[in-house]
């Protein structure tokens, strides 16, 4: 699914990021990558009053280590095998024009003790498109069921958000 945002939906974003997500659109659209912009970035992307101050892109395991060799000249740590208390994947960071840059492969989450594949998630994609930028998103309702699933304090606000501009 394409849809167009209003300008007043993405005004929130700041020029530097728009500027980074021209340059990975550019990157990665011949490359045959399931990838998609997700989290704060994703959600102000679709007209949620948000502030992202940094890019996640998700992927899966294949795109996540392609899209490290894509960038490998922003590298700051290669994609590599990670693991948090509550996160696992294949993840890497980049600094495009100053801008932190996640990339997340096979990505799992720990909940009540389990890892629970989110690899589900990279079949809500739909395209925002800005000016010319055709930019690859997670739907905002699956950003409010990953929010809410988490159940952390600091997505509390953003949960808000979400709820609010779906109804």
């Amino acid at each position: 699914m394409k849809y167009r945002i209003p300008y007043f939906s993405y005004i929130m974003i700041n020029s530097r990021i728009l500027s980074v997500l021209r340059i990975l659109v550019e990157c990665l659209k011949s490359e045959d990558i399931c990838w998609t912009v997700t989290a704060s970035c994703s959600v102000a992307l679709q007209g949620v009053d948000v502030n992202p101050n940094d890019i996640d892109i998700l992927s899966d395991k294949h795109g996540a280590i392609r899209i490290g060799v894509l960038l490998k000249k922003h590298e700051v740590k290669p994609v590599s095998f990670s693991r948090t208390d509550t996160f696992e994947s294949y993840f890497g960071t980049y600094d495009i024009e100053g801008t932190k840059v996640e990339v997340m492969g096979d990505l799992r989450v720990k909940l009540d003790d389990t890892w629970i594949p989110m690899s589900y998630r990279l079949k809500s994609i739909i395209h925002v498109q800005i000016d010319s930028l055709n930019i690859p998103v997670i739907s905002l309702y699956d950003e409010l069921l990953f929010y809410e699933k988490l159940g952390r304090e600091k997505d509390k606000v953003n949960i808000l958000k979400i709820r609010e501009k779906l109804n």
